[in-house]
């Protein structure tokens, strides 16, 4: 069965990933793309399609599947976080993500930055980040639109580590469909109303996370706490 993405309907986002392991899971064999009237919400045109290039066309691969350019019938709804959840209670599972490059080697920690452009910048990555991750000798994964990088390239360092840290964001929520490390701080009020709007509750993690992964309900400006929260760790 081939599912469609529809751009004209739905954001150029790691959202995408909630919608393809979803899809999957209902029959999915191929995923094809419609680009022909792009969603420009917040994005401009040319971002939509670097983002189509570097994070969507790529991503079908990451469950095994083929995908392409073209409209079908077969368009599943746009599933959110919150329909994720949900879904995942009801008894449903999920092939998980996997990287379809070597994962990269001598890499233990990375740190991946949220700095949003489009809205929402109090859930953004606090300064501290840097030197957190200058600390635990981490590889800095910038914000997409500081610095992009391909998905199978992003997905080769996560699958390396030993454990891999950033504030609640589209590629760490992505990293907790797979079965590689993640610690996710939700970091602000604002992340944390977020995630109660959910159905989540203060100190949990999503129902589908590992036993190597964990959601963090930590403020992220206090480097001595932080650095704490990682020697408990015991990494």
């Amino acid at each position: 069965m081939i599912a469609c993405y529809d751009l004209s309907r739905y954001l150029a986002s790691f959202e995408f990933f909630n919608w393809l392991v979803m899809a999957q899971a209902d029959g999915a064999t191929k995923i094809k793309f419609d680009v022909s009237r792009p969603k420009l919400k917040n994005f401009s045109l040319h971002d939509v399609l670097k983002r189509f290039e570097t994070i969507l066309q790529p991503g079908p691969a990451l469950a095994g599947l083929p995908c392409g350019e073209g409209k079908d019938d077969k368009r599943f709804r746009m599933l959110s976080c919150q329909s994720l959840i949900s879904w995942v209670r009801s008894g449903r599972t999920f092939r998980r993500l996997e990287t379809v490059k070597p994962a990269v080697s001598g890499n233990d920690f990375t740190v991946t930055i949220r700095s949003n452009k489009a809205g929402a910048r109090l859930r953004d990555s606090s300064s501290v980040w840097r030197e957190f991750a200058k600390r635990i000798a981490a590889t800095v994964i910038e914000d997409w639109y500081d610095k992009s990088i391909h998905l199978h390239d992003r997905i080769a360092l996560y699958a390396g580590a030993k454990m891999n840290f950033g504030v609640c964001n589209g590629p760490i929520h992505m990293l907790s469909l797979t079965s590689y490390p993640v610690a996710m701080f939700v970091n602000s009020s604002s992340a944390h109303n977020s995630q109660v709007r959910w159905g989540m509750k203060a100190g949990e993690k999503y129902p589908w996370m590992l036993a190597n992964q964990n959601m963090i309900w930590q403020d992220d400006k206090d480097l001595s706490a932080m650095l704490r929260t990682f020697d408990r760790m015991k990494l």
